[in-house]
């Protein structure tokens, strides 16, 4: 008996939605509107069901997964490190202004609720022209101040600032392309981007890392251990990163709690401008040392420690200051 009755409960619901379904169908929208239809079991949570109908026929956003490849190369003796991105897109749909979406009926019957809403394409295109807006007035200060900049790592975030915004966009742009309404200050977003890019690819071309040279030990088997990663330029620095080591000799004493020969290296990894500006100074961690019983022996040992040294850290700071080349 219970079985029959909720088989008999089911049967009249279904019948009652599509009821309900076929009285929102006659509630029409203005030509080109978006029309969203919620059914549920209070009004609110028909209004929402309405509103996400409509966000789903808006083309509202796009995210994507990026995917990169670092090559590095040589070009007139300059080394050039280039980034190659693979894009995976992905469509989402969000209506950012909901309560744009105006009910245009709302019908009760039997304790549920049917709602159809309706929203013109110009009203789902505002929250997007205001972004397009504020996008191209902060390109227009982003582009200005990555001209301006002359640090390599600061530069190649100012760039990559300026390209993250420049494709948000162009992907907002797609947005108000399917909703009929053109996008802001396209000429001016476009040439500020240019002109952003052209130097950008200008001062990449043109940087080189430079060694200054040192007769230290450390300094000799720090460099090789560098110039396996990165091209490292022997001579006057010209225009770029200069590298050098501070504190690169082994320090040696008796030690006589010890009864031994310590020997300590703890190098800093300096990195400046041509003109001498000191962009970092990185000590190597953690700091290398030895004992023995005689002094010979102890330098030895260091030695060999230096050369199986990780400078993983190091060269992940180098990293952020090379500049990376767009082709």
């Amino acid at each position: 008996m219970k079985y029959s009755l909720l088989i008999f409960a089911m049967l009249a619901g279904t019948a009652f939605s599509q009821s309900m379904t076929e009285a929102l169908a006659d509630v029409k929208c203005a030509s080109e509107d978006f029309r969203g239809v919620g059914i549920a079991k209070n009004e609110n949570d028909a209004i929402a069901q309405a509103r996400s109908m409509i966000a789903g026929q808006i083309k509202s956003s796009v995210s994507y997964k990026s995917e990169s490849k670092m090559d590095q190369r040589v070009v007139g003796g300059s080394e050039q490190l280039s980034m190659k991105n693979t894009m995976q897109t992905q469509q989402e749909s969000k209506l950012l202004n909901a309560q744009d979406a105006q009910v245009k009926k709302s019908l009760a019957r039997d304790g549920s609720y049917g709602v159809v809403a309706c929203m013109s394409r110009a009203n789902a295109a505002k929250p997007y022209q205001a972004r397009q807006t504020q996008i191209a007035d902060s390109l227009s200060m982003l582009g200005q101040a990555a001209l301006a900049q002359k640090s390599p790592k600061q530069k190649k975030t100012a760039w990559q600032k300026t390209s993250s915004l420049y494709n948000e966009y162009l992907d907002n742009g797609k947005v108000l392309q399917s909703l009929g309404v053109s996008s802001v200050k396209v000429e001016e977003v476009s040439n500020i981007y240019e002109l952003v890019k052209s130097d950008y690819q200008n001062f990449c071309s043109s940087q080189k890392i430079y060694w200054l040279n040192s007769t230290d030990y450390g300094s000799k088997i720090l460099y090789s251990k560098f110039s396996g990663d990165f091209v490292l330029n022997p001579g006057n620095c010209e225009n770029g990163l200069q590298l050098s080591l501070l504190d690169a000799e082994i320090q040696c004493e008796y030690k006589a709690s010890l009864g031994n020969h310590l020997c300590i290296f703890r190098p800093i990894l300096k990195g400046e401008s041509c003109t001498g500006e000191v962009f970092f100074q990185l000590p190597l961690t953690p700091t290398l040392s030895i004992a023995s019983k005689t002094p010979r022996a102890a330098e030895s040992k260091l030695e060999s420690k230096i050369r199986g040294a990780d400078i993983s850290q190091w060269k992940q700071e180098l990293k952020k200051w090379i500049s990376s080349c767009v082709e």
